[in-house]
């Protein structure tokens, strides 16, 4: 009998009923009003110990963010691989912390004011966002699970550029509806990532912009691309649209600088496609390909702040698993 017949699989909030659905959002919304209330140092210090909890009793996801920054950093020695490692668990909690501190009840004005306290060349940089969008009609943000990547959507609103960000729902409904109403509070459109390309080619068409989280891994549906010199199935979504409606590409990121409240956002150069490429198909596979380029070259300024915990690279045993995965 396998393993996946022996156990199984760890029940959803979907498929759990509407009591626990209800507990389980009582107790999560709870956490996030009191987060709210807390000094952000106080928050850096729940990522801190959150972080440190995921590091030490998810053993899977630890031996995957060994084996990624195995791959991505070989030239470090063990011991900086699990500091990074530590540090990229504290990063993740903390976006998700300050994604309920700072952007629940968005308020425009008052969001401006603080933006542009405590991000580095916010004028600079809202300016700069704001001449892409207008010079191309609309174009395609990618955006990896790197820094706070939920600022971004709200940063467009700062820069006044019209966006459609597709997003994973939740299985709890209640919870989903209150995540909902966080993002979408800036006047951005929200919408299910499942069957939403057909969303985001009408925002292009009407001259929106989109951003798209496009850095994990893209299963049947992918390309291979290298990505820290192996090649990892990416999703081709930036790239048909770029070539479709004749958009540029530009990565973007927002990194925390520092212990204190700062951050700096990162832009690429708008990458535009070949029109007169002889071939849609190969043309997308460039872009792609640079796509990569361009989020590894992000990454690798704030690699402790990047979510190595994703299984990128779906190692397999035939692959090498048991080299790169198998030691916690």
């Amino acid at each position: 009998m396998s393993k996946s017949a022996e156990r199984p699989g760890r029940k959803r909030s979907k498929d759990k009923g509407a009591f626990h659905q209800w507990v389980e959002y009582a107790v999560i919304v709870s956490f996030l009003r009191l987060i709210r209330l807390l000094p952000y140092g106080v928050c850096r210090a729940v990522a801190a110990a959150a972080g440190e909890a995921i590091f030490r009793f998810a053993p899977r996801r630890r031996r995957i963010a060994r084996a990624n920054l195995r791959i991505a950093f070989p030239e470090l020695d063990e011991a900086q691989r699990l500091n990074l490692a530590r540090r990229s668990c504290r990063s993740f909690i903390l976006t998700c912390l300050e994604g309920a501190k700072f952007l629940t009840r968005f308020d425009l004005r008052r969001a401006e004011k603080t933006v542009r306290e405590i991000v580095d060349e916010a004028e600079e940089t809202i300016d700069k966002v704001r001449a892409i969008h207008e010079d191309a009609g609309g174009c395609v943000f990618v955006v990896p699970h790197l820094g706070n990547w939920e600022f971004l959507a709200h940063a467009g609103a700062l820069a006044g550029i019209p966006l459609t960000v597709p997003v994973r729902p939740l299985d709890n409904r209640k919870l989903e509806a209150t995540l909902y109403e966080m993002r979408a509070s800036s006047g951005q459109e929200i919408l299910s990532k499942k069957n939403a390309f057909f969303h985001l080619r009408e925002a292009l068409r009407k001259g929106r912009s989109v951003a798209i989280l496009a850095d994990q891994n893209a299963g049947g549906e992918g390309i291979d691309a290298p990505f820290f010199g192996r090649p990892a199935r990416t999703t081709p979504a930036p790239a048909a649209l770029a070539v479709l409606y004749n958009r540029p590409l530009v990565l973007i990121s927002c990194l925390r600088k520092g212990d204190a409240r700062r951050y700096e956002i990162l832009l690429s150069e708008p990458i535009a496609p070949d029109m007169n490429a002889k071939s849609a198909k190969k043309e997308m596979e460039r872009l792609t390909k640079l796509v990569n380029e361009e989020t590894e070259n992000l990454v690798r300024k704030g690699p402790e702040q990047y979510l190595w915990i994703h299984d990128r690279w779906k190692l397999t045993k035939s692959q090498g698993r048991s080299r790169w995965a198998d030691s916690g």
